[in-house]
């Protein structure tokens, strides 16, 4: 009964890392160019003992004495290329470069904008009204104040801007910070954009008092004095509007010192100027032709012919 060989374990783990410095190769290769590899492994375990590596060297060296011998290529080491080694490859393009020195020179107005959004990011999220003569000027107490904080934020923007320039230890908090900026800028844009489509009616409603009786541009009047041509004050004048309708003063309070016309119906008129007040206790007008001081202008226009009484 024949019993097969048992391969040491240190030539099995010596294979075996023959095997992955030659994972490159294809399998059949592989497998074609470890064939005699193993024979001759055993052989060289069992004279030595089974030190392997004490006399072929590390796997690593004698997989690519075998590689070589077998005219094959170098093996080339595979390692993993980090995040930040693929991003300085990207950086060094040309034209990523390129896009990256025009973006540095608009640096400063970014840096202006930032501190604007700040502030209006801020006072969007607390609730805060808009300055109406001023749309994009958030209302901090009052729109001065709001302006004010604008102000500042866009000057610590700046600062922070030029310091960090000089200062690569604070990069990457302010890309962080730019890239939260960015994201706010958003719905601040929205609200601006809304503020500037939305037409801001006022509509100004004044509501005039009824003044019972006569009135001149809201006042009420009490009297009338009218006056003839040449100058003389004129006594129980009629006065009545384009409809007819008479002018009446104080038709409803009873004054029992005005005098008042009465028709020949016993119907009282009220319409008639000047109104005169009788002397307490009398019938009797004190100064009948008192009224304001006037001055009436000399007419030039010929008199209307006057028809005679009906």
């Amino acid at each position: 009964m024949t019993t097969a060989a048992h391969v040491p374990s240190e030539v099995e783990t010596y294979l075996a890392r023959v095997r992955a410095a030659l994972a490159d190769i294809p399998a059949d290769e592989r497998a074609e160019l470890l064939e005699e590899v193993e024979a001759s492994l055993h052989e060289t375990a069992s004279e030595t003992g089974g030190s392997v590596a004490a006399q072929l060297g590390p796997p690593e060296d004698f997989a690519a004495e075998l590689r070589s011998a077998a005219g094959l290529h170098p093996s080339t080491p595979l390692r993993m290329v980090g995040l930040r080694e693929r991003f300085e490859g990207l950086a060094s393009h040309p034209r990523v470069a390129a896009t990256a020195r025009f973006s540095r020179e608009l640096a400063p107005i970014w840096w202006a904008a930032r501190g604007y959004i700040v502030v209006a990011a801020l006072a969007l999220a607390a609730g805060a009204s808009c300055s109406t003569s001023h749309g994009a000027v958030p209302r901090i107490g009052s729109a001065k104040l709001g302006a004010a904080a604008v102000l500042l934020a866009v000057l610590a923007s700046v600062a922070v801007g030029i310091w960090s320039r000089r200062n690569t230890i604070a990069r990457l908090p302010l890309t962080i910070l730019n890239l939260v900026l960015l994201g706010a800028a958003i719905p601040v844009g929205i609200h601006l954009s809304h503020r500037s489509t939305q037409a801001v009616a006022t509509r100004i409603v004044v509501q005039t008092a009824i003044v019972p009786g006569l009135a001149y541009n809201g006042a009420p009047v009490d009297n009338i004095y009218p006056y003839s041509r040449d100058g003389r004050l004129l006594h129980d004048v009629l006065l009545y509007t384009g409809a007819g309708t008479p002018l009446n003063i104080s038709t409803t309070a009873y004054d029992p010192l005005r005098r008042i016309l009465v028709t020949k119906a016993g119907n009282r008129v009220f319409n008639a100027f000047p109104v005169r007040y009788y002397e307490p206790g009398t019938r009797v007008v004190l100064r009948p032709n008192a009224g304001p001081k006037v001055k009436v202008p000399r007419i030039a226009t010929a008199p209307l012919p006057v028809k005679g009484r009906r």
